[in-house]
């Protein structure tokens, strides 16, 4: 089977939301917040939708297809990447998050995220060069067929054509962690996150490239 490597089009974008949907669906940083299965299904779309659509045009979203069909995507911000403001996001949407979300679950997950990515963030600040992946996902009807292994190094080789010296990102996930360190990433910060009881890891890696 085939895998192609590309920018994606505004045309994807409802798709490309829905891959994130189901790639976070059961995925414990999210459920963290958002225990609800039923919330998080009708959540996650709207909530995703609004925020690549804020991204397009903005960020590098990137997209891997299979015979055709779409079955990964990803974020890569640069170097020069300014966070879309508040208007940008409610321009996009982003109020519909209210209508399928408890406010309180939604405030706090974005409230966590924001801790979660300051490693990233700050780090890339040090330097020049520093690209940050803020989100991959694969579908899960092509997970563990390679296809992120593929596309990894696709995004490498982009960021590295563009005068990229180092790939930065965070995962919460033990499975990812060993990903992303078979594949030449070291983790430069690391804590947990507690909520309801509940705790998760998470790691900050990076790879000079």
């Amino acid at each position: 089977m085939k895998l192609e490597f590309g920018l994606q089009t505004r045309e994807e974008l409802d798709d490309a939301a829905a891959i994130i949907a189901r790639a976070y669906q059961d995925y414990d940083y999210v459920t963290l917040y958002f225990p609800n299965a039923e919330e998080r299904r009708k959540g996650l779309h709207v909530f995703m939708n609004s925020l690549i659509k804020t991204n397009f045009g903005k960020a590098d979203l990137l997209v891997a297809h299979r015979d055709g069909k779409l079955v990964a995507r990803a974020t890569l911000e640069p170097p020069d990447f300014k966070q879309p403001s508040v208007f940008q996001f409610l321009a996009h949407g982003f109020w519909r998050v209210y209508l399928t979300t408890k406010w309180s679950h939604i405030n706090g997950f974005l409230a966590m995220d924001e801790g979660a990515s300051k490693p990233c963030h700050d780090y890339q600040k040090s330097g020049p060069g520093f690209w940050y992946l803020s989100m991959l996902e694969v579908d899960p009807s092509a997970q563990g067929q390679g296809v992120g292994s593929k596309f990894l190094t696709y995004m490498e080789e982009h960021v590295r054509e563009r005068g990229g010296t180092q790939l930065l990102l965070f995962t919460n996930s033990k499975e990812n962690l060993a990903f992303y360190s078979k594949r030449g990433y070291e983790v430069f910060h690391e804590c947990e996150i507690e909520h309801n009881g509940r705790k998760i890891g998470s790691w900050s890696m990076k790879k000079a490239l």
